[in-house]
């Protein structure tokens, strides 16, 4: 039977053949998948060749889960349509069905005119597949996987007001601990933009470097342990009258509860803009210094803010909040909708742990590293990347799994897709004078102009193969080329009437020409 892929395909087949090709399909997934995670008993790969193979095995997963949703609908049969077909198979009128349903394949393909193949299902299908998948690149800062990049979510961080200024090797050691930002802050703008990069980024980067993590079941069971807790008061910071470090909390509405302030002094904790927030909220001053504004907010403890004396009165009537993060984001996000933000982010974190820490001893460590230190570092790292020398081991004799027909690698198995792609092996470049050999890669075919092949080619054309012939190979091109070389270097060739040298008896050393004008004059002695 003929294969045939792609929905444009399948249009002509009946529901059965679709059912047969979408197994078919799922079968040859899944053995690919197999080939690629290998044994579970041998080496563990790398950890950059471990992030690329699951990257090919992720796209895999993700065209089996797509081959069998439709399978599954087939089954369903919603329509009938697919009990319809096995009843039209039985009974006294199957043949005349039988002959319909094949002037319909018939007619399909005169119109369609759908070349076959010319190359294993297999191979076909797998290399539709990896060539469909989205490129999943890193930044040189990431190193493959190995390190964050978080330099424009650090700029983010420092635009956040009331936040500690830290460097970008201390923010990578603290970037995980999200209770260190004053809730104040945490309500502003700013904060959001900041938390929500962070969110978006680290996600980004796990999808990346572990694509098999089911990274959005795990961000669902945090939301719904935050629900539950929500629902429980057990939510300390945005649930209680303080937050972790003894400073006082803040309604969901962005106002400061005084019920729990025993003096001013504490709300100085609280900062200058904090409390200049407040104060106009309530139609109040708000110049002054840090102590100045904390006493006159401290009043209104005591006493309704429009009963204070006239001097603490704000000119003018209400005054408006400035425009500022942290007078605009309360009234565009709940305290639940940034608690429930920071629930997640420290869920994120503690998958990121690992990677955050060693991001940032490679900050410190380059910081503190002189030029030589880097050049020997680099060094040992290319070393490492070099294949060690294993011992040959008996292994039992199996064919080998390679539907790509990729070449073969120091073990004697196929060298991973991504490292076929990574050095081209799949591009061709074919060269007349070699008689149309292929050469596969651009490695192979800019090595094959000195190789003894193409040196026969140009020998046969009579053509020395010099550096000028090199990336030429069309024969027409050779010829063109060896015909202007011969013409911008005529006047340099052997001339012997002009270049031949004779010496008479008298020691008299003239060119050719010249001694046999001489000669057939009789002036020569």
């Amino acid at each position: 039977h003929t294969h045939k892929t792609g929905s444009s395909c399948r249009k002509g087949m009946s529901l059965l053949e679709q059912a047969r090709s979408l197994h078919e399909d799922i079968e040859i997934i899944e053995r690919a998948v197999y080939h690629e995670l290998g044994d579970p008993a041998g080496d563990p790969p790398k950890r950059v060749d471990q992030i690329a193979r699951d990257q090919v095995v992720s796209a895999m997963l993700e065209t089996h889960n797509e081959r069998s949703k439709r399978l599954s609908a087939l089954y369903e049969d919603a329509d009938s349509a697919r009990r319809d077909e096995i009843q039209s198979m039985s009974g006294s009128g199957v043949f005349s069905a039988f002959y319909e349903q094949l002037r319909g394949v018939i007619a399909y393909h005169r119109k369609h005119h759908i070349a076959p193949p010319t190359e294993l299902y297999e191979k076909q299908l797998i290399t539709e597949l990896l060539e469909n998948a989205p490129a999943q690149n890193f930044t040189g800062e990431e190193a493959e996987g190995r390190y964050l990049d978080m330099h424009v979510i650090h700029e983010l961080y420092l635009n956040v007001k009331g936040t500690e200024r830290l460097d970008y090797c201390s923010y990578l050691k603290k970037s995980t601990d999200l209770q260190s930002i004053p809730k104040a802050a945490m309500l502003s703008a700013a904060c959001s933009r900041y938390m929500s990069a962070l969110q978006s980024y680290w996600m980004e980067f796990l999808k990346r470097t572990q694509p098999l993590m089911p990274l959005d079941e795990l961000m669902q069971k945090a939301s719904a342990e935050f629900d539950e807790q929500w629902k429980q008061g057990k939510v300390p910071r945005w649930q209680s009258d303080k937050e972790p470090n003894g400073v006082p909390n803040g309604t969901a509405d962005g106002a400061i509860d005084l019920s729990s302030v025993e003096s001013a002094a504490e709300l100085e904790q609280m900062g200058l803009e904090k409390l200049k927030i407040e104060l106009t909220r309530l139609e109040l001053k708000c110049g002054g210094s840090l102590k100045e504004r904390a006493e006159r907010l401290f009043l209104t403890k005591s006493t309704p803010a429009s009963q204070l004396p006239k001097v603490h009165q704000a000119k003018g009537g209400k005054r408006k909040a400035p425009d500022s993060g942290a007078a605009t984001q309360p009234a565009q996000k709940t305290a639940r909708t940034v608690a429930l933000l920071e629930a997640q982010l420290m869920r994120l974190g503690e998958l990121l742990a690992e990677v955050v820490e060693d991001t940032a001893a490679m900050v410190e460590k380059k910081q503190a590293r002189t030029y030589e230190e880097i050049e020997r570092d680099l060094l040992a790292a290319a070393e490492e990347e070099m294949p060690e020398d294993v011992e040959e081991e008996e292994e039992d004799e199996k064919p080998i799994y390679n539907p790509l027909n990729l070449p073969l690698g120091w073990d004697g198995k196929p060298i991973p897709y991504w490292l076929y792609k990574l050095h081209g092996l799949n591009l061709e470049f074919k060269c007349e004078i070699c008689g149309n050999y292929s050469y596969w890669g651009p490695r192979a075919y800019e090595r094959h102009f000195q190789e003894w092949r193409h040196a026969h080619g140009m020998h046969c054309l009579a053509i020395p193969n010099t550096k000028h012939f090199h990336g030429i190979t069309l024969i027409e091109d050779a010829y063109t080329l060896w015909a202007k070389l011969k013409a911008e270097q005529g006047t340099g060739q052997w001339n012997p009437e002009l270049d031949e040298e004779f010496e008479d008896k008298q020691g008299n050393v003239m060119n050719r020409k010249t001694y046999t004008d001489l000669a057939r004059q009789g002036l020569l002695d």
